[in-house]
């Protein structure tokens, strides 16, 4: 898969009961949020993900991966990884890991204090996004 060849991308930062999501613009150059996806059932979420996946014609997934600041992968990772299995076999599309760690903690810097939106998940999921194009970027 050449990565260089891939624009549609979305971004995302899951969650027990919320999902960020944060899409790919600019010929995926930059990532932008998109929304959030409230959900009691796993199930739930990924309906509404995969009529996001249709509607924007999303070629790749890059998931937050919640790796703890002295580099280990506690139980959380752990469901983040269920996920992305999930997420691989109900979509058919690769679905690459992106470190996360600070994301959200970035993204409450980057919100307007007083904003009626309390949630940040599109924020993290932007940030985690612009992490992967960056990269991508570097590598072309």
């Amino acid at each position: 898969m050449d990565l260089n060849k891939i624009n549609n991308i979305l971004g995302l930062d899951y969650g027990e009961r919320r999902i960020g999501v944060s899409f790919s613009v600019l010929d995926g150059k930059m990532a932008i949020p998109h929304s959030i996806i409230s959900y009691k059932k796993i199930e739930d979420a990924l309906k509404k993900l995969k009529n996001i996946i249709s509607e924007l014609k999303v070629e790749m997934i890059v998931l937050g991966l919640p790796i703890t600041m002295k580099n280990i992968r506690g139980f959380k990772a752990e469901e983040v990884i269920r996920f992305k299995d999930i997420l691989e076999e109900e979509t058919n599309l690769k679905v690459i890991l992106e470190d996360e760690r600070l994301s959200t903690l970035q993204a409450k810097k980057a919100i307007n204090p007083n904003s009626k939106n309390k949630y940040v998940d599109d924020a993290s999921a932007t940030i985690i996004l612009n992490s992967f194009l960056e990269k991508k970027a570097r590598k072309a």
